[in-house]
């Protein structure tokens, strides 16, 4: 099930129903939790001689999650990558949370002027 994001605004529930020959099962029905979430997305400009932070903030989450911090080479920032990075992904309070990204000044020199971007 595919589940366009016009198609919804708000948490849902369907309903999974599953018929298999090879196990004898017959309309076996499971609940799938659809759940929405909002992210606001802030541009700014920086300097590049000093570490910068970015931010997430996401509402409307039912449960903790993760947040993935993906950058300019379109490849998931490492938590692991401490010489590059620090990332902070923040404390779930009543289906709110914000993750941090700390870009260090190494990173920062060496991006292009035109793809200084993280998403």
């Amino acid at each position: 099930l595919t589940v366009k994001a016009a198609a919804t605004s708000a948490d849902s529930r369907y309903t999974c129903s599953i018929t298999s020959n090879e196990w004898l099962e017959t309309n076996k029905q499971t609940n799938v939790i659809l759940n929405v979430f909002a992210v606001e997305f802030v541009d700014r400009s920086v300097s590049t001689k000093i570490y910068q932070s970015l931010t997430c903030t996401i509402s409307g989450l039912s449960q903790n999650t993760p947040v993935t911090w993906i950058g300019p080479d379109n490849s998931e920032i490492s938590e692991s990558d401490t010489s590059n990075y620090v990332i902070d992904q923040g404390t779930y309070v009543f289906g709110s949370k914000a993750s941090t990204l700390t870009i260090k000044q190494l990173v920062l020199e060496s991006l292009p002027t035109a793809s200084r971007t993280l998403r």
